[in-house]
Parts: structure tokens; C-alpha cells; sequence
């Protein structure tokens, strides 16, 4: 028959697991104890658990309300553990079902925040202000300033060589948060446009999921024309965020870093080139027909 021997350090990490797991110290010292002694009423129990009298009930209590021990109905009561591996699957799902509902009470916190904390309007200031996100940064800053839209997001992506990089990524799937965010931000109601190129052939990408939730929203909150201007990609945000892509030198097809300029005036002179070309250039469709 098995015996459990326990040095005092491994009894001090097994106690200390059982925390992790939802109990108290005592009621993870008395549950020990109950395994080594099979069966005790609640002074032995005290004694060799160590715990006071004067909480050993309230301890036994709530071990029985965790269904990891059992009660004889005699006087005086006696106590016998549930197997180590039922009691375990049992705080684990106690465990699993606390985490559920602290999950479900930061997704509320965070929405109810996130409405809350946008009515909060920063002041307008004259100044220009910039940050610079380099590497794999550059799109969780790409990402954070999409989300950030409340109105309009336009991108300008026209020469030929950003538009094959566009499309070769969302290719081999490396802008899953991009799309994402734009995604989320069409159900807003922000308004979105872009210029590609319009010797690039997009219509092999329309059966990826991504981009079939994009075209849902084609010709009403999305809106694509395509172009040839060998110019430099920029994107504008609210009338106010620039932000410009600068290609890695020693590998052009990556991107090295996102320059993000927040100076209203200069959005809107890139914001007049923008429309002066959208103006002109061909609506893109889709190969492929979508239901709205």
C-alpha cells in the first residue's frame, strides 16, 4: 500500500499548489492531513493539520462545499477525503468556471471603458507630433492607429511595388491584425477607402476569409479604386494621423519602419492629392460577386 511521505519543503509546495487551485492554507493543510490519517473526527483533525479549534469547523465546511471531502452523520462526526483525482478535477472546473467569469468581467469593463474614455476629446494642439515604430512594431502601430479611426481611413497604396508587397503578404497571411482592425472599424460606420495599383491583379485573393469580410462592406463603408502613381505609400487617419511606410533598403519587400505624424495640416494636403487621384482613378469591383 502506498504511503504518502511528505518532507516539510515538498509539503510546502504541495500546499502551496492547492492554493493556486482555490483553497485556503488551512483548508489545503486539513485536506493533506485527512489523506495521510483516511479517516478523523475534527480535533485529531486539528491537531494534525496544525490549525486552530476554533477554525477547524469552518474549514471542514467549506471543504465539503468543494466536494472534496465526505462527512459520516454520527457523533462526533468523522471526515474522509474524496480521491486525489476527483477532488482535483473538481477544484480545477471550480478553477476553470472563476476564470470564465473574470473574462467575461474584464471583456465588459473594457467595452464599458472604451466608450467611456472616447468622449474624452485631447485638446487640439498647432504642434506636430511624431513617433517612429521600427520592425515588427511597425504593425502594431499600423494596427493601433487604424483602430483609433472614428471617421475616415484612407490608404494610398498606388505604385506597383507596394501593392505586390500588399498582396504577397496578405498571400502568406502575415497582416491578419491589419485586416482585422479594418474590419472593426467598418463596423463602426468608418469610412474607408483605398488606392492600389491597378496593374496588380487582386482577384486571386478574394476567396480568403479576410478579404471576403472586406468586400461585404465594398461600396458602402469600403471603397477601392485603382491607379498608377509610382509615389510613396501614405495613409491618413481623421483628417489628422499620417503615417508613412519606409521600406528595409537591404530587403525592399519588407518594412522597416512607420513613421506616424500626427499635424492636421499636413493631412490635409495629402488628403487633396489623395481625392485629386481618386478622383480619376478606375472603381475596383471584385472578380467575384458578394451578397451583402
Amino acid at each position: 500500500m502506498n504511503k504518502f511521505i511528505y518532507t516539510g519543503e515538498i509539503l510546502i509546495l504541495v500546499i502551496e499548489k492547492l492554493k493556486k487551485l482555490g483553497l485556503s492554507g488551512y483548508e489545503a493543510q486539513a485536506y493533506i492531513a485527512l489523506l495521510k490519517l483516511g479517516d478523523a473526527e475534527a480535533n485529531e483533525l486539528a491537531t494534525r493539520a496544525k490549525i486552530p479549534m476554533g477554525r477547524i469547523y469552518n474549514v471542514l465546511s467549506s471543504l465539503e462545499e468543494f466536494h472534496l471531502i465526505r462527512a459520516q452523520d454520527t457523533r462526533p462526526r468523522k471526515y474522509v477525503c474524496v480521491e486525489p483525482a476527483a477532488a482535483l478535477e473538481r477544484l480545477l472546473k471550480n478553477k476553470l468556471e472563476e476564470f470564465t467569469r473574470a473574462s467575461m468581467e474584464m471583456d465588459e469593463l473594457a467595452s464599458e471603458l472604451a466608450s467611456e474614455l472616447t468622449v474624452i476629446k485631447p485638446n487640439k494642439s498647432a504642434k506636430t507630433f511624431w513617433t517612429v515604430a521600427i520592425g515588427d512594431n511597425s504593425l502594431d502601430l499600423f494596427r493601433e492607429c487604424i483602430i483609433s479611426a472614428n471617421k475616415e481611413v484612407l490608404f494610398f497604396m498606388a505604385s506597383q511595388k507596394t501593392s505586390e508587397r500588399l498582396k504577397q503578404k496578405i498571400k502568406i497571411e502575415k497582416l491578419p491584425g491589419i485586416l482585422s482592425a479594418i474590419h472593426d472599424v467598418l463596423k463602426k460606420g468608418v469610412d474607408v477607402k483605398a488606392i492600389l495599383n491597378e496593374e496588380v491583379d487582386f482577384s486571386e485573393l478574394e476567396r480568403s476569409s479576410s478579404i471576403k469580410n472586406l468586400m461585404m462592406h465594398m461600396g458602402t463603408g469600403f471603397n477601392c479604386r485603382m491607379a498608377a502613381i509610382p509615389a510613396t505609400p501614405f495613409h491618413i487617419i481623421d483628417r489628422e494621423n499620417v503615417l508613412l511606410e519606409v521600406l528595409n533598403p537591404l530587403a525592399p519587400d519588407d518594412l522597416f519602419a512607420l513613421i506616424n505624424i500626427r499635424d492636421a495640416k499636413l493631412a490635409e494636403e495629402l488628403r487633396e492629392k489623395f481625392f485629386t487621384i481618386w478622383d480619376k482613378a478606375e472603381p475596383y469591383t471584385g472578380k467575384i460577386s458578394f451578397e451583402k
